[in-house]
């Protein structure tokens, strides 16, 4: 199950699930994304925004039972996606599945003015804090800058530094790669990691 099936990462991701076998479905909140993922060979979710916080959480939890992970692949980089990651997360944790992964990009604040900087830098850790609080089994994993480059099948994961985004640039499909190798171990559980080119 992926929020944030719709943008470029959520593709990638879809796609490499796909390939490994996986049966994958994209949360989407608008109903002209739903036709991109089915030709990808996703089922699709709708998100009914116009729902309050509480019967959203219960019309995604019915659809989530059964899932076997959840991943969080939309940005948390202001307090309304930081609020749309948490409600995935309570909507997950209600349908009783376990496994959530988080791909948290530090780098959508590059360039804005210090007091938004600081804004978004803030409302990755709220969402990445609100993940850890939580009875799951959870990962984090913070990308450097991402690109559109073919996959390599090569990254390099290792343990975060503390609100340091993680230098240089990596491309979608080997996050999708690396994204796929944690849910695959669970020895990466209860962790905050960075993925980076090698």
């Amino acid at each position: 199950m992926i929020l944030g099936a719709s943008a470029p990462l959520g593709h990638a991701l879809t796609t490499a699930f796909l390939q490994r076998g996986d049966e994958v479905f994209g949360v989407i909140r608008r109903a002209e994304h739903a036709a991109a993922l089915q030709t990808l060979g996703a089922q699709v979710v709708p998100a009914d925004t116009s729902l309050d916080p509480r019967a959203l959480v219960a019309s995604l939890a019915a659809s989530f039972a059964g899932a076997g992970a959840l991943v969080l692949a939309a940005g948390t980089g202001d307090a309304q996606a930081a609020g749309a990651a948490r409600l995935f997360t309570a909507a997950g944790q209600q349908a009783g599945v376990k496994r959530h992964v988080m791909v948290s990009n530090w780098h959508g604040a590059a360039g804005r003015p210090d007091l938004e900087e600081h804004a978004y830098v803030q409302a990755k850790v709220a969402a990445e804090e609100d993940l850890q609080s939580r009875d799951l089994q959870w990962t984090i994993v913070r990308t450097p800058r991402l690109t559109d480059a073919a996959a390599t099948g090569l990254f390099r994961l290792q343990p975060a530094v503390a609100d340091v985004a993680p230098p240089g640039e990596i491309g979608r499909a080997d996050v999708a790669a690396a994204v796929v190798a944690v849910l695959a171990d669970p020895g990466e559980t209860g962790r905050v990691l960075t993925v980076t080119a090698p």
